[in-house]
């Protein structure tokens, strides 16, 4: 006989309600499984223990990483808001700047100073060395601004002495002093 045949027999012979073969008269040799040996060394506290303060460890953690990538955060809007600050008083200098390189400041700090127009100047053509125009040319009063400004203002004049002061201050001082007119020639080193 077969292993698969002998196999077969048993089960039909157990499901069978026929009488019992002397194999299943026989009691079998079956038993309870021992219980599982514990190890001693361990007990479910300390685990838990563990488990615990694993967790603590890995939220302190977390937390000690936020706080550092908030602070980053609060420096670099603080750095945003001083570069937003300092773009604009570069931009307010850059006006008073351009407000400053302005003609008509230059002329009304030339007539605060004393300086005088020459109302028919004399030019040098290059090509044949012709002088245009008359050299003893007659100098005209000092005079301020021909064109107007009103955005300067705000903005200081020289005096004579060459301080800042406001731009009223300055034109009674300079109504008040004659312009001095040069006679002859004006003095120049002996470079030769």
């Amino acid at each position: 006989m077969s292993a698969q045949t002998a196999t077969i027999q048993r089960i039909s012979s157990s499901v069978s309600p026929g009488p019992l073969s002397d194999e299943q008269s026989q009691p079998r040799h079956l038993r309870l499984a021992p219980a599982a040996r514990r190890k001693l060394g361990r007990s479910p506290v300390v685990a838990s223990l563990v488990a615990v303060g694993v967790v603590l460890v890995i939220l302190a953690t977390q937390l000690g990483l936020s706080i550092a990538i908030s602070q980053g955060a609060y420096e670099a809007r603080a750095l945003e808001v001083e570069q937003r600050d300092l773009s604009r008083v570069e931009r307010v200098l850059s006006q008073n700047v351009g407000k400053l390189s302005s003609p008509q400041n230059l002329a009304e700090n030339a007539a605060a100073l004393g300086m005088v127009q020459n109302a028919r100047p004399a030019t040098l053509r290059l090509s044949d060395g012709v002088v245009l125009g008359a050299l003893e040319s007659v100098t005209s009063d000092p005079r301020g601004n021909i064109v107007p400004n009103s955005s300067l203002d705000a903005m200081p004049v020289v005096d004579a002495e060459g301080l800042l002061v406001p731009r009223g201050a300055n034109t009674q001082a300079a109504s008040s002093a004659a312009p001095v007119r040069w006679k002859g020639k004006l003095p120049a080193p002996n470079t030769h």
